[in-house]
């Protein structure tokens, strides 16, 4: 039996977040990055259930809104976004949505944390001045079939057009990295939902490609999905981290759904890699291999090439 009304909850969980101290000795930072519904909740749930581990729920959701893709060149000395990320880093970003996947023993212990994890999933054009500024920082990385991810888009009623925009209005990155897709960029402005989701997807999967860095993990949410125990097991120990009950509880698809903040529904993960099936028509894929093939990447070479 709750106490306290839903509404109150989490202004109390605010409260005392802010009057605990933060992480004062963590020795580690780990960022889990993707793009929004490319399964970073699911993977940096996981991550976060190790021992001894912080987790800080999107913290970049509160960085710059009116501008949700930022793009600072490795050279760059941009002291908001160094500012943001470290107090990202102290626990010093605590509104109820950053704190959403913390209960109330995450809460009191935070101080005890020996790694700091956040998940990013607006910094994806970061990573080269990431890297830079936080050469200690290690960064998971993970990319998803554009085809369920833009389902999943379009599901909550989200278009790809104001972020497709937003890469658009960076100078520094349509005359820098994006230069060769430029033209085909633009032209996907009046094009399809899918030629749209295809540009953005391409330029910011290429951007991830491009910039990752030796020792960062870049992989594909499917890959996980394949075997989410082993896989995940092999990422907690390339991390650095302990694996233990409360990971596999998690991955389990037996798992109870009240288990805890941010937990979500349990699910099989293997059903995640075709449940998309058959709901996109083959004219669309075929818009959206079009522009993707454009990219030339080295994802999903059965669907585009």
């Amino acid at each position: 039996m709750n106490v306290y009304p839903d509404h109150v909850r989490p202004v109390l969980r605010q409260l005392l977040v802010s009057a605990l101290p933060g992480p004062i000795n963590a020795q580690n930072r780990i960022a889990v990055v993707g793009l929004p519904r490319s399964g970073t909740s699911w993977l940096a749930k996981a991550i976060a259930l190790a021992d001894r581990v912080q987790y800080y729920f999107e913290p970049d959701r509160v960085y710059h809104r009116e501008f949700l893709y930022p793009y600072p060149t490795a050279a760059s000395d941009n002291s908001v976004l160094k500012a943001h990320c470290d107090t990202t880093f102290k626990g010093g970003i605590h509104n109820s949505y950053t704190i959403a996947e913390q209960d109330f023993s995450n809460i009191i212990g935070a101080y005890r944390a020996q790694t700091v994890l956040v998940k990013w999933v607006r910094f994806g054009l970061c990573l080269e001045w990431l890297a830079r500024t936080y050469p200690d920082l290690m960064i998971v990385q993970t990319v998803r079939n554009p085809v369920p991810l833009f389902l999943s888009w379009r599901a909550r009623d989200w278009t790809p057009d104001h972020s497709l925009n937003q890469l658009l209005a960076l100078d520094e990155l349509m005359d820098g990295p994006l230069q060769p897709f430029a033209a085909a960029m633009r032209d996907a402005v009046s094009g399809s939902y899918w030629q749209k989701a295809g540009a953005f997807w391409g330029a910011v999967t290429y951007m991830q490609h491009r910039y990752n860095q030796p020792g960062w993990i870049l992989r594909e949410h499917e890959w996980y999905c394949e075997d989410s125990v082993g896989r995940i097991k092999w990422l907690v120990g390339e991390l650095g981290l302990n694996w233990n009950a409360d990971i596999e509880n998690f991955l389990s698809p037996k798992r109870k759904n009240d288990s805890g903040p941010g937990y979500g529904k349990n699910r099989d993960p293997k059903t995640e890699l075709t449940k998309w099936h058959g709901k996109i028509s083959e004219a669309e894929m075929g818009e959206l291999r079009a522009m993707v093939e454009q990219f030339e990447l080295p994802y999903y070479s059965d669907l585009f090439g």
